[in-house]
C-alpha cells in the first residue's frame, strides 16, 4: 500500500512538473502585501523593505495557483514543496495600491503580473529581481592565454610575459551587463585589493576568490580559466584555433557555488593570434549566456521560495543556545528551517533557510522580543549574520 501511494506520489510529481512547463510563458495577475518595520524614523527604508515582501509574496502567490487543485492528493505537501523548489517564477511589472502604518509596522499593497517559467531576456523581468537581491556586484577574475603568449596572464598577477587582458572579460561584462548586473572595475578597485604572492595564480581556490572579491566589495566574483591553442593550417593560409574555457561564479559571503559551465570555441583567420582571440570570444560567449541564466535561476528560486542564510552567534553556552535555536526557529518569521554546523568556545555556526535575505532577517531579529535573550546584530552581507547574543 504504501509503495503504492508512493507511486502515485512520484507520478503526480511528474504530471504536475509537466503542467508547469505548459504553463511556463503564462503570466498571473496577482494582489499581495508586504510588511515590514519601522526603525526609528527611517519609513522610506521600511517601505523598500515591505515592496520586497510584497513581491516575494506575489511570486509564491502565484505559482501557489499551479497546485492548488491538488490537495486531495495524500502527500500532497512533500509533493508541492517539490514542485516549488523546480518552479521558478518572476515578476514582469507591479504597482502599489495601497500603504498603511500601524503599530510601528508598514503595509504596503502590490498589483504584480507574475510570470512563471524560464527568465532570460525579459529585460524588465530581470531589473525587478535584481533589486530583489539587492543588485549584488560582479567581479571577473578569469585567467586566459593566448596563441602566441608561453604563459597565461590575469590581472591581479601576471605570470611570464605580460598580455592585453580582455577577450574573454569583455565578453562576459557585455552579455551580463546587457541583462542588468552590475560589474566592479578591477582597475578601479585594485587600490583596495592586497595581493599576495599566493594568491598570484592563476588556479584561485573558491576561498582565494571570496578574500579577493570581499576586498574589493563585490558579492560575486567569477573564477575560471581560458586557453587557446593552434589546431593545424586548413589550406589557403588559414589558421584553425580552438579555445576552452571554464568558470564558476561564486558569492564572496558564503562561498557557495552559484553556477559553472565548461565551453568550447573554434574559429579561422589568417593570423593564429586572431583565431585564438576569436575562439576566446565564442567560448566566453557561450559560457557567459549560460552563466547569467543559471544564476538569475537562483536568484529566481530565492526570491520565490527559500535561501540559505549563515549565521555565526556567539555569547551563550551550548544550553543557552540550544533554547535559542528554538526561538529562532519557532517565533522568527520567515524561517522555515534550521541546520546546526559548529559549536565551540561559545560561538557557533548554522544556517537558515528562510523565506527573505539576510538584511530582512536582521530586521526581524532586531524588533523581535526574545524574552529571556537580547540579540545584537553585530555584521551582515547578502546571506549571512554574525550576532551576539546575551541571556537577560
Amino acid at each position: 500500500m504504501i509503495r503504492g501511494l508512493k507511486h502515485v506520489g512520484i507520478a503526480f510529481l511528474l504530471v504536475a512538473i509537466s503542467a508547469l512547463s505548459a504553463w511556463a510563458q503564462e503570466s498571473r495577475m496577482v494582489t499581495a502585501e508586504g510588511v515590514a518595520g519601522i526603525q526609528g524614523n527611517a519609513k522610506d527604508i521600511a517601505r523598500d523593505a515591505a515592496i520586497e515582501d510584497a513581491q516575494k509574496r506575489a511570486v509564491e502567490q502565484a505559482v501557489g495557483i499551479l497546485i492548488d487543485s491538488q490537495t486531495q492528493v495524500e502527500n500532497y505537501q512533500l509533493i508541492s514543496d517539490k514542485i516549488l523548489s523546480q518552479t521558478k517564477g518572476y515578476i514582469k511589472h507591479y504597482s502599489i495600491v495601497g500603504e498603511t502604518e500601524d503599530s510601528g509596522l508598514l503595509r504596503v499593497t502590490i498589483n504584480a503580473e507574475v510570470a512563471l517559467g524560464k527568465l532570460t531576456d525579459d529585460l524588465s523581468g530581470i531589473g525587478i529581481l535584481l533589486g530583489q537581491m539587492h543588485k549584488p556586484r560582479t567581479m571577473i577574475m578569469i585567467a586566459e592565454q593566448n596563441i602566441g603568449h608561453e604563459w597565461y596572464a590575469w590581472w591581479w598577477g601576471h605570470q611570464g610575459q605580460t598580455m592585453d587582458m580582455g577577450v574573454v572579460e569583455n565578453t562576459f561584462i557585455d552579455v551580463f551587463t546587457q541583462k542588468g548586473f552590475e560589474f566592479i572595475d578591477h582597475d578601479a578597485a585594485e587600490k583596495n585589493i592586497k595581493v599576495t604572492p599566493a594568491y598570484k595564480i592563476q588556479d584561485l581556490t573558491a576561498a582565494q576568490a571570496q578574500t579577493l572579491g570581499n576586498q574589493a566589495d563585490a558579492e560575486v566574483v567569477i573564477v575560471g580559466k581560458a586557453v587557446a591553442k593552434l589546431y593545424g593550417d586548413i589550406g589557403g593560409g588559414m589558421k584553425s584555433a580552438q579555445a576552452d574555457l571554464s568558470v564558476r561564479a561564486i558569492r564572496t559571503d558564503t562561498g557557495q557555488i552559484l553556477a559553472s559551465a565548461t565551453t568550447h570555441g573554434a574559429a579561422v583567420h589568417i593570423t593564429p593570434e586572431t583565431a585564438g582571440t576569436e575562439a576566446l570570444k565564442k567560448a566566453a560567449t557561450t559560457a557567459a549566456e549560460q552563466m547569467s541564466d543559471k544564476i538569475l535561476a537562483v536568484y529566481s528560486r530565492e526570491v520565490g521560495g527559500t535561501r540559505s542564510v549563515n549565521i555565526v552567534v556567539s555569547g551563550l553556552n551550548k544550553t543557552q543556545f540550544v533554547k535559542f535555536k528554538d526561538v529562532l526557529k519557532n517565533q522568527v518569521r520567515g524561517i522555515q528551517d534550521l541546520h546546526e554546523r559548529s559549536f565551540e568556545n561559545n560561538t557557533a555556526k548554522i544556517s537558515v533557510d528562510t523565506k527573505g535575505s539576510a538584511q530582512s532577517l536582521s530586521d526581524e531579529l532586531l524588533l523581535k522580543d526574545f524574552g529571556a535573550f537580547g540579540v545584537e546584530v553585530v555584521s551582515s552581507t547578502a546571506n549571512s549574520l554574525e550576532l551576539k547574543v546575551t541571556p537577560k
